[in-house]
């Protein structure tokens, strides 16, 4: 547990030992000892709390009496298997309250920012979710930049297994984090009509642009998810298109050579054939398949059969 304290009158943010009014607590990985003690010292719901470390939780927002709890979800780092993590802020009398199942990853950030003042808790939980929200551009700017690579790769034929990999492992993380920002935008609207929390002109200004970024961001990573199923579709129409062209010329080369073959196959019977005791026989048969192999591939060429 952290305890982090700034003010108008003193700004820097300073890290404290025992809970004062207007500090800002912050948890990671909590006991489930830790969830009760925090329960009975602030009044605070106990089921509540443990969804806020529930891996599955989905942004949303709760009202118990005065105390409001907003679920949200962070990025985790890119090396890590899963996309998205949760992450509780409560907002309660004269303290605000954060609680998270993994690091926050950007605790630091905030920390070293100088612009938090927890005495200010509407302004302190929207810089969270501001912060928050930079984290998924970022993370939606790398897809971006690695199905670009991929789709530089399509117009030389070099995308590969491991490109398809990727391009699976993009597609979650886009989904995962449309599945945080597109209930985000309803939790910030909630906020915006002031039934959650007391809001000056500057705190709804920043809502709005909040709420306003969170809609870019969730169409900016739905026009990556049609980028990368347009570049998967467009590979997968040349594969086939280049698969029936082997198969044309393939079918084209075994119909040359049945020709070869049935007049080759005329002349190994035991009958009386035309040219049979000709003793220029072989160059003849040679030059006739010849010229009807040479008329047919003509005519497939032209026909664009291969």
């Amino acid at each position: 547990m952290r305890i982090f304290h700034s003010s108008s009158k003193a700004p820097a943010l300073v890290e404290l030992e025992q809970i004062a009014d207007g500090s800002w607590m912050h948890l990671e990985s909590p006991s489930e000892l830790e969830l009760a003690e925090l329960s009975q010292g602030y009044e605070l719901d106990a089921d509540l709390l443990q969804d806020g470390i529930d891996p599955n939780e989905s942004p949303r927002i709760e009202r118990d009496g005065d105390k409001v709890y907003i679920f949200t979800r962070f990025c985790l780092p890119e090396a890590d298997k899963t996309t998205t993590a949760p992450l509780l802020i409560v907002y309660a009398k004269g303290i605000t309250i954060t609680i998270c199942e993994r690091p926050f990853s950007h605790l630091e950030q905030l920390i070293n920012s100088q612009t938090v003042i927890t005495s200010k808790r509407a302004q302190l939980i929207l810089e969270i979710l501001q912060i928050i929200n930079g984290g998924y551009k970022r993370r939606i700017n790398t897809a971006g930049r690695r199905i670009l690579q991929t789709r530089s790769h399509l117009d030389k034929d070099q995308i590969t297994n491991k490109d398809f990999i990727g391009f699976i492992d993009i597609e979650e993380d886009l989904n995962d984090i449309l599945l945080v920002l597109e209930p985000t935008t309803s939790v910030l609207n909630s906020l915006l009509n002031g039934r959650y929390m007391r809001l000056y002109e500057e705190d709804k200004d920043l809502i709005e642009d909040l709420s306003l970024g969170t809609q870019e961001l969730t169409l900016l990573a739905q026009t990556r998810l049609t980028t990368l199923r347009n570049i998967r579709e467009a590979y997968s129409t040349i594969t086939a298109n280049n698969l029936n062209k082997v198969f044309k010329l393939m079918t084209s080369i075994t119909i040359l050579m049945g020709i070869f073959t049935l007049i080759t196959g005329f002349y190994s019977m035991n009958i009386a054939l035309p040219a049979a005791e000709d003793p220029n026989a072989f160059w003849i048969i040679l030059g006739s398949t010849g010229g009807l192999i040479s008329i047919a591939a003509y005519f497939f060429k032209k026909n664009r059969w291969f």
